[in-house]
């Protein structure tokens, strides 16, 4: 005790201060430092506050090399909010087509659309279409245009069926199938671009969007969904040409607003609102007020409802311009090592590898706002259908300009 109170009363003197001295059997205080007199200790008790000295040091220095490596680190973190250098899809053209693997390519790219009860055939020429035209089999790296004909001349705007959104509810059943499905690094999307441009481009497709990307077209680009069992993002991509972060855009490759859902809501586990590895459906609302948008996004599954609205904002005022005119759908499955702009919050900052599993999209409708959305055909399940009105207490939703993680800002 007499010890303690010692060093105490040392103030920024500790047991460093001190060394071993004269006697075999004592501990002297520093001749410079200490007033307070000897302490005599033991030679076991000394040698142990040495080696409790040394120690100390010792974990001091891997604190100060630890600190080092997480400065490091946060310095080359990848900043969550940016977008990818490169598109990494292969359109399916002519020469694709031929090169593509068995696996990726189907024998049907017809596929059947619920039009408010009547069911429209289209083409994703080169896609895998199952299940008698109703579900679409993803693998990667390859991108689909929704075509009136089985053709991949997409030169000509006439052979692109671009569905009119703005009063129109989309909805498809996606299914991941379990806990080794589409992991970090992968992107299954669906979009809507403002293509064909003028002229062919690197892809010879005739493909634009707002990364703006060498060799390919600048346009308004609006993400519908893109994802992996991790993270469901929607983002607005709109081509105002005046922006802050970047006075050289002519569109906003950031994207505003943006909507991010990430766990506790949405990923891999039963411990999300919505289990990323099951299947699930996606509904996308868009809704005209005046000269303003608004998209609702509405995610469910065995009886939980997740929801989450983008507001109308400048950006998304000039984006209705361009949906009100029609939009080439896209739709594909794309990897990249730096993902991180899209599943950083889930999957980290480090190198993804995606593990490149197929997805399934099935049971697509788009409905009138003013009709009911009509119900996906009934797979066999030993599990009852969920009520019709979920309870409230597995309702998550939020409204607001930009989400992310159940944060919102910009509302």
């Amino acid at each position: 005790a007499a010890v303690a109170s010692a060093v105490a009363g040392c103030g920024l003197l500790g047991a460093a201060a001190w060394r071993r001295g004269g006697g075999a059997s004592s501990l002297a205080p520093h001749p410079a430092t200490a007033p307070l007199g000897e302490f005599i200790r033991a030679d076991d008790e000394g040698e142990k506050d040495d080696a409790e000295e040394e120690k100390g040091d010792e974990e001091k220095g891997d604190k100060e090399e630890k600190s080092d490596e997480d400065q490091k680190a946060k310095s080359e973190k990848p900043k969550f909010g940016h977008r990818p250098k490169s598109l990494n899809s292969v359109p399916v053209t002519n020469a694709t087509l031929e090169k593509m693997p068995k696996k990726s390519k189907g024998s049907s790219s017809a596929i059947k659309i619920d039009e408010d009860g009547k069911i429209n055939t289209y083409y994703l020429p080169g896609a895998t279409v199952v299940d008698n035209g109703k579900s679409v089999e993803y693998r990667p790296p390859y991108r689909f245009y929704l075509m009136k004909t089985d053709t991949t001349d997409y030169s000509k705007e006439e052979n692109f069926y671009k569905p009119i959104f703005p009063g129109k509810t989309f909805s498809v059943d996606m299914d991941f199938r379990g806990q080794n499905g589409p992991s970090c690094g992968c992107n299954i999307n669906f979009y809507l671009v403002d293509m064909p441009v003028g002229f062919p481009g690197k892809d010879k497709d005739y493909y634009c969007d707002a990364q703006c990307f060498p060799d390919m077209g600048c346009c308004h680009e609006f993400d519908m969904n893109e994802g992996n069992e991790n993270v469901q993002q929607i983002t607005d991509h709109a081509c105002t040409g005046h922006y802050s972060q970047d006075s050289s855009w002519k569109c906003n490759k950031w994207g505003d607003p943006e909507v991010k859902i990430t766990p506790p809501e949405f990923g891999k586990g039963s411990g999300n609102t919505i289990d990323g590895t099951k299947k699930f459906t996606f509904s996308q609302r868009f809704d005209v007020h005046g000269n303003g948008l608004t998209v609702t996004t509405t995610i469910s599954q065995g009886g939980k409802t997740l929801k989450k609205t983008m507001n109308s904002n400048g950006e998304m005022q000039n984006m209705l311009e361009k949906l009100q005119q029609g939009m080439a759908f896209v739709t594909g499955y794309w990897t990249a090592p730096d993902m991180n702009w899209m599943d950083g919050e889930s999957c980290g900052s480090g190198t993804e590898h995606c593990s490149e599993e197929p997805a399934y999209i099935s049971n697509w409708r788009i409905t009138s706002n003013d009709s009911p959305v009509p119900s996906p055909s009934p797979n066999p399940s030993p599990n009852p259908s969920p009520s019709p009105s979920p309870s409230p207490s597995n309702d998550v939703e939020m409204t607001c300009g930009w989400c992310s993680s159940g944060s919102c800002g910009g509302c």
